[in-house]
């Protein structure tokens, strides 16, 4: 959910300050500049502190400080996207900008958003977790956050008590490395130009195929 929340908080904000422009790019991209160069870490760390403990006041603070990035990689690709002839001709075959938006360029941008998604998916888990492991979280609740938290107040690692903490860093690795692989396969599936350059491979196989079997086999014989 938090994923979601980021990408859609980044979408919104980075494809509409590159698609309008003007002073609204320019307030937009203000903010999310303030909000890169803020340290990410401390600012989630405060905000924990002064909400109250839960699952809502990790998501709320992981959501409101982690979008700036995505905002500014979607308005990048928005500015690419913005000057092509098909958003032209939807300009001026009347298409209101949300619809425009939403029917012509977002389509073309699938690959960006479900990368988007799975990145920042990862990242809050990490975030979650590490949250968790400082005590910041509500420690009553079992997570991979709160299983390291009670290894390390147990001195799990000092006592040699490795299935304390080994099993719950396996598990965010595996899930880490389960997001990457799903990341680059969605892209291989989304991605225009990598579909493109697979349809081209095939074409290519296809055709030497055929070359071969085509070519007569001439069988020398003796005597």
């Amino acid at each position: 959910m938090v994923g979601a929340a980021i990408t859609l908080i980044g979408a919104i904000i980075g494809m509409s300050a590159g698609y309008f422009g003007g002073r609204f790019d320019d307030i937009a991209m203000l903010i999310t500049n303030i909000v890169l160069v803020i340290p990410g870490l401390p600012v989630l760390i405060l905000l924990s502190v002064f909400l109250p403990q839960g699952p809502f006041t990790i998501m709320l603070a992981l959501s409101a400080g982690s979008w700036a990035f995505n905002a500014r990689y979607f308005r990048s690709q928005m500015l690419t996207l913005r000057s092509r002839d098909f958003v032209a001709a939807a300009i001026v075959s009347g298409e209101s900008h949300w619809r425009i938006i939403v029917y012509e360029i977002l389509p073309n941008m699938t690959s960006i958003a479900v990368g988007a998604f799975f990145s920042s998916t990862l990242f809050a888990i990490g975030a979650e977790a590490g949250l968790e492991f400082l005590g910041l979280g509500n420690l009553s609740v079992v997570s991979w956050g709160t299983i390291l938290y009670w290894a390390g107040n147990n001195a799990g690692l000092l006592t040699g008590a490795w299935w304390t903490f080994i099993p719950a860093g396996l598990c965010i690795a595996l899930v880490a490395f389960a997001f990457t692989m799903i990341n680059y396969a969605m892209d291989e599936i989304t991605n225009p130009r990598l579909r493109a350059e697979q349809q081209t491979a095939a074409l290519i196989k296809d055709k030497k195929l055929r070359n071969a079997r085509a070519t007569p086999v001439i069988r020398n014989y003796e005597g």
